[in-house]
């Protein structure tokens, strides 16, 4: 294959990336409508939450990557260290497709899989250290499950 120049790779990442947002155009309107229809009426974003007032393994990811953008590292890792993860993640995936312009490897998706089951196995531990306690790890009242139990 023949080299790029910077200026290249820069035009075909944009290119397939711009073509990547028009093809999946609605699930992004999608997924921004269902946030604001929670932000609005429900005062959460995560749906694990509104039923269950109990955390789920991704809540303080959005904390966590706030803190990144205030280059609040330590604070990140203490909400949730998986935002390390979950970077190092998106960056492997848009370097190999935007950059590289490869389709996603089975070893890309073996490591989404692998880095899940260990988010999922860091939540089971946290939940049995740390739960009920500060946020993330919270009991949130309120929630669908306990209103309908005292309707009941």
């Amino acid at each position: 294959m023949k080299r790029r120049t910077f200026r290249q790779v820069v035009r075909d990442g944009l290119r397939l990336l711009w073509s990547d947002v028009k093809e999946i155009k609605w699930v992004i309107m999608g997924i921004i409508a269902y946030f604001v229809v929670l932000r609005t009426f429900f005062h959460g974003g995560c749906p694990w939450v509104l039923i269950t007032g109990m955390p789920c393994p991704g809540c303080g990811l959005t904390r966590a990557g706030i803190c990144l953008l205030h280059f609040d590292f330590a604070g990140a890792w203490k909400i949730h260290p998986f935002i390390y993860a979950v970077i190092f993640f998106v960056l492997l995936f848009g370097i190999n497709r935007y950059v590289f312009l490869r389709e996603s490897r089975k070893w890309m998706l073996q490591l989404l899989v692998a880095g899940m089951l260990l988010m999922v196995a860091f939540y089971v531990w946290r939940m049995f250290r740390y739960y009920p306690g500060e946020p993330p790890m919270s009991y949130y009242p309120g929630n669908l499950l306990s209103r309908i139990r005292e309707y009941l």
